[in-house]
């Protein structure tokens, strides 16, 4: 398996968790078969033991000069010797043959302009001159890996990817240069809202299965919202390109992957993954699958039956779940109700999805530059933690499916028997006792606070 399998592996908050230890870390990461770490955010504890407040470099001025905007503010503790720990770690694990990318290196940029994240051109100019910052200050790091910015997919009133939340007033200008009338796109959102609020089982029964064509019928065949949903993908896959443009005047060479959503999420958040491919170096859907919290699959499918069921309290949660199928383009056939979304993940069945979805992100791209998020539920999403054998499972689909490698998200928050199944799959089996490497095991700040005595 070792020779078929790899995996990633981000060292998140608290940095200093590795770097405390980065040797005994490096060498049991690489034994278990990781080929790529992940750093990052790029910020300290600060002295007083606050997670996450003080940046690992001063900002070069400079580099925000060149292109007109205005540089980060210097961080008020300059922590010496954690930046002399973070540089020494770094750069044993190039020596050691290790890839690095530096999680969000975009974060913590200069004030942009007033317009929207998506649209304003300052805003855009800001966050690629922290790129190139942050490449320049850690010169051993091989590129980054861009969390976002991305439009929504949940439908459920207040979640922050709520997808009718998502085109302010700011994008008016914007949706104008890309050949669309703002007004109208607002209009066929509020139809497709309203929409949903008003499905009856009888013409579920009738369309829902009826392919594209049968859901395009489900919503009226309002073409209205076929612009809709393409301005949003004409919106985000714009900013990548500019982005993508802006990162070529780069001073050295660099790496950027980009993560998105699950390729069923996709035609409703704007994604188009084969064009992204086409310019960046990886791509990185969110192969998340908990449920409650935020980004697992599990739990968006539960808002939306229990959204739907609250809009139209008439329908069961079957007929619910067979409009999110014909809004996904999925199938799931195992889940009839919200309540087996309580019982995990049936291998046969789920597994058969994990590899569409697997197969999926390997039309956009070659094996060698798909690597999806892995996560197993917790901090910092929040969710129900899935099982180690269910861990295993998806993860062993994939591997079927032609995936040869992943991202884990995070060793921050890594049980040993999830560390168990990676070594299994990627590399040298670990368990529990043996000498060396231990996976911390969701271990709080304020554990690592009192530890280090920071």
């Amino acid at each position: 398996m070792s020779a078929q399998f790899s995996s990633w592996m981000r060292f998140g908050q608290p940095l200093e968790l590795v770097l405390d230890d980065y040797e005994r870390v490096f060498d049991g990461w690489q034994a278990g078969g990781v080929e790529t770490i992940v750093v990052g955010r790029l910020a300290f504890a600060a002295t007083d033991g606050t997670p996450m407040a003080m940046a690992v470099f001063d900002p070069n001025p400079a580099v925000y000069r060149d292109v007109g905007v205005e540089p980060p503010s210097a961080p008020a503790e300059k922590l010496p010797e954690k930046r002399a720990a973070l540089h020494k770690a770094l750069t044993e694990a190039k020596r050691r043959g290790l890839n690095i990318y530096v999680f969000c290196p975009d974060a913590g940029q200069g004030p942009g302009g007033p317009g929207h994240a998506l649209a304003d051109e300052k805003s855009l100019t800001a966050r690629v001159a922290r790129i190139r910052d942050v490449m320049e200050a850690l010169p051993m790091v091989d590129g980054g890996i861009l969390d976002g910015p991305e439009l929504g997919y949940e439908i459920a009133p207040g979640h922050r990817s709520n997808i009718f939340a998502d085109l302010p007033e700011s994008l008016r200008e914007k949706a104008g240069v890309l050949a669309y009338d703002y007004d109208e796109l607002i209009a066929a959102r509020d139809r497709f809202e309203a929409k949903l609020h008003h499905l009856h089982a009888g013409e579920i029964d009738l369309r829902a299965d009826g392919g594209f064509l049968g859901a395009f019928e489900l919503f009226d065949s309002d073409a209205g919202l076929a612009a809709f949903f393409a301005f949003r993908r004409a919106l985000l896959m714009d900013y990548y390109q500019r982005q993508y443009d802006a990162l070529q005047q780069m001073p050295r060479p660099v790496q950027i992957g980009v993560g998105s959503r699950l390729p069923c999420f996709t035609a409703l958040n704007g994604y188009d993954l084969k064009a992204m491919a086409a310019n960046y170096a990886f791509i990185l859907p969110k192969l998340y699958f908990f449920h409650r919290g935020f980004d697992g699959f599990y739990g968006t499918i539960g808002r939306y039956i229990q959204t739907l069921s609250e809009w139209n309290p008439q329908l069961s949660d079957a007929h619910a779940i067979r409009v999110i199928e014909a809004l996904l383009g999925v199938r799931l056939p195992w889940i009839n109700s919200r309540f087996d979304l309580e019982l995990g993940f049936p291998p046969m069945e789920f597994a058969e999805f994990v590899q569409t979805e697997t197969r999926r992100m390997l039309a956009a791209a070659p094996p060698a530059r798909v690597v999806p998020w892995v996560e197993a539920g917790r901090e910092p999403h929040h969710g129900d933690p899935i099982s180690a054998g269910d861990l295993y499972r998806y993860l062993f689909a994939a591997r079927e499916a032609g995936l040869r490698r992943f991202l884990y998200h995070s060793h921050t928050h890594l049980s040993e028997s999830e560390w168990a199944v990676l070594s299994h799959l990627c590399g040298e089996e670990w368990h529990s006792g043996m000498s060396g490497y231990t996976p911390p095991d969701d271990m709080p700040w304020e554990s690592h606070a009192k530890r280090s005595g920071s």
